[in-house]
């Protein structure tokens, strides 16, 4: 592929030959009677073309077009380039790699600007609705607040079992004496009475939605929504190299954030639903708070 830095913007080129059809382009000058003026394209081929320098011709798959002073124009390579037109040739090069890398990522992002609608109206669909993201994140967060509505075995319950990572639901027992004697065998000690032991009391269906680089709200309020308005406002062509690479880097990550979300969402949705839920009433509840949390769980749940 061929590119040429415009007045006009970056234009391609497909084919060497028209390259070589154009006039004023030398494939065979003398470096020792030019001047390097600036570099005006860059190309990359899988076949070698050779260096376009009287006094080289070197072969190479990647080089710079470029104008001496006198308008003239040749290829060369990087190695070729440094050798016969030294400083001149590594600032020119340098400089030249900074615009190109700013035109490509200043293309990159007025295309973005152009399909914001589309975007922010994919945002709003994920988002809204009572099986949307906001009521899954608002809803499931219910259980874990510390201050919230979950009963402290409940709590416990599940906030090990999103530490752990495991969709498990473990709650204590007293052990029986029967019990308590297996265990003395098999770990050959005295256990203390009372003793407490760990049973599974049921399995959830996606627990990933608490996983902290699940967050819905990271996802699409933090890291797409609040960044799209902020991108809006920008003067695309004012942008400095930095700020460039910094949205060109966060555009990248918008198509596979909201792919995560919406794979977060359906987990949540069956995390939501109310069978599920329910077996949360399974660790160990007195029956006033097992009635409570029930009626809570029905007003919680997406079904």
């Amino acid at each position: 592929m061929i590119i040429l830095n415009t007045e006009k913007g970056l234009v391609k080129i497909e084919s060497w030959d028209d390259i070589l059809s154009r006039p004023g382009f030398h494939d065979d000058l003398d470096p020792n009677s030019s001047k390097l003026e600036t570099i005006i394209g860059s190309y990359g081929f899988k076949e070698w073309i050779k260096c376009g320098l009287s006094t080289c011709h070197t072969p190479h798959s990647k080089g710079y077009l470029v104008v001496t002073t006198d308008g003239r124009e040749t290829n060369i390579g990087q190695h070729c380039g440094k050798k016969y037109f030294g400083v001149d040739f590594e600032t020119m090069s340098r400089k030249y790699d900074r615009d190109f890398t700013a035109s490509n990522h200043r293309e990159s992002l007025w295309a973005l600007m152009f399909q914001l609608d589309e975007l922010e109206s994919r945002l709003r669909n994920m988002r809204e609705g009572d099986f949307g993201a906001d009521q899954i994140y608002k809803r499931s967060q219910l259980l874990i607040k510390s201050n919230g509505k979950s009963p402290s075995p409940v709590f416990t319950a599940l906030s090990r079992a999103i530490k752990t990572r495991s969709p498990i639901l473990w709650t204590q027992k007293a052990a029986t004496e029967t019990e308590i004697a297996e265990l003395e065998v098999i770990e050959n000690r005295n256990i203390e009475r009372p003793h407490y032991i760990e049973v599974k009391k049921a399995e959830l269906d996606g627990l990933e939605v608490y996983y902290p680089e699940n967050s819905l709200r990271q996802l699409l309020v933090l890291d797409i929504e609040q960044e799209l308005k902020t991108f809006n406002e920008l003067n695309i062509d004012a942008l400095s190299h930095r700020e460039l690479k910094h949205w060109v880097k966060w555009k990248a990550v918008i198509e596979p954030n909201m792919d995560k979300a919406e794979s977060v969402i359906q987990r949540g949705r069956r995390f939501l639903r109310a069978d599920n839920l329910k077996k949360l009433l399974s660790v160990g509840l007195d029956p006033k708070e097992r009635k409570l949390f029930a009626k809570f769980l029905d007003e919680i749940a997406l079904n």
